[in-house]
């Protein structure tokens, strides 16, 4: 099903709707990676739209119980700057 989209908020150009895949964090605890999110996507400069919809099942996602179809192993690095 395709949504509706209104103009890039940025550049006034046209959003229309691919398939992403996101890096969901949710503070400092929570990071999971959800692929095939429907997204709005500006054609001109790339800025992402996404439906309220789309974000509470995102959330449902990656707050669910259920095994993950994938787990990656993710190095976490500082940055430290004088």
């Amino acid at each position: 099903m395709s949504r509706v989209y209104h103009k890039c908020h940025f550049c006034g150009g046209t959003v229309s709707e691919r398939k992403i895949t996101v890096d969901y964090r949710w503070g400092e605890k929570l990071v999971t990676v959800i692929k095939n999110v429907p997204t709005g996507v500006c054609e001109a400069c790339g800025e992402q739209y996404f439906k309220a919809e789309i974000v509470k099942a995102m959330e449902r996602v990656a707050g669910s119980k259920k095994k993950p179809k994938e787990v990656l192993k993710i190095p976490v690095r500082e940055l430290r700057v004088a």
